[in-house]
């Protein structure tokens, strides 16, 4: 019985140790990934939802234009669907009027600031992120209609 026992314990730290590293890569992921992170949390804003009307069907897949700090490989979804990451000219050539532009970001080490137009509804929005505990949170954040 006692072996048992002991065998229990030796698979409760097996389990510790795999559960350990699985968070040392998920938190070097994030590190590499937290623009991409930080971007996906900015479209889930709750007080921006509006601004996609996504019962429009011409509306989805929500398109957000590349930039420098925008990469095309970023992983983003909103409404099930993969977000699309369009250049410029790739817009222009599509005739796309309703896409996302990531004014700004600018990460620091625990903060990050940012800024978002949707021209197609004359909308923005700004705010902070703070890093608490290795994740992102909201600080605060304004959106406006012109």
């Amino acid at each position: 019985m006692a072996s048992a026992r002991n065998s229990g314990k030796t698979e409760t730290e097996k389990t510790s140790e795999s559960e350990n590293k699985l968070a040392q890569t998920e938190l070097i992921k994030s590190e590499s990934n937290q623009t991409e992170l930080l971007v996906q949390k900015i479209l889930d804003l709750p007080k921006l939802q509006w601004i996609y009307h996504p019962e429009l069907k011409e509306r989805l897949p929500i398109k957000v234009l590349e930039t420098a700090t925008i990469e095309k490989n970023f992983n983003l979804n909103k409404f099930g669907q993969k977000v699309r990451i369009l250049s410029k000219s790739e817009l222009e050539n599509e005739g796309i009027k309703d896409f996302v532009i990531i004014d700004k970001i600018k990460i620091e080490k625990d903060t990050a600031e940012f800024g978002l137009s949707y021209k197609i509804e004359g909308a923005g929005c700004s705010g902070k992120f703070f890093k608490q505990n290795g994740e992102w949170k909201i600080m605060d954040y304004s959106v406006w209609e012109n």
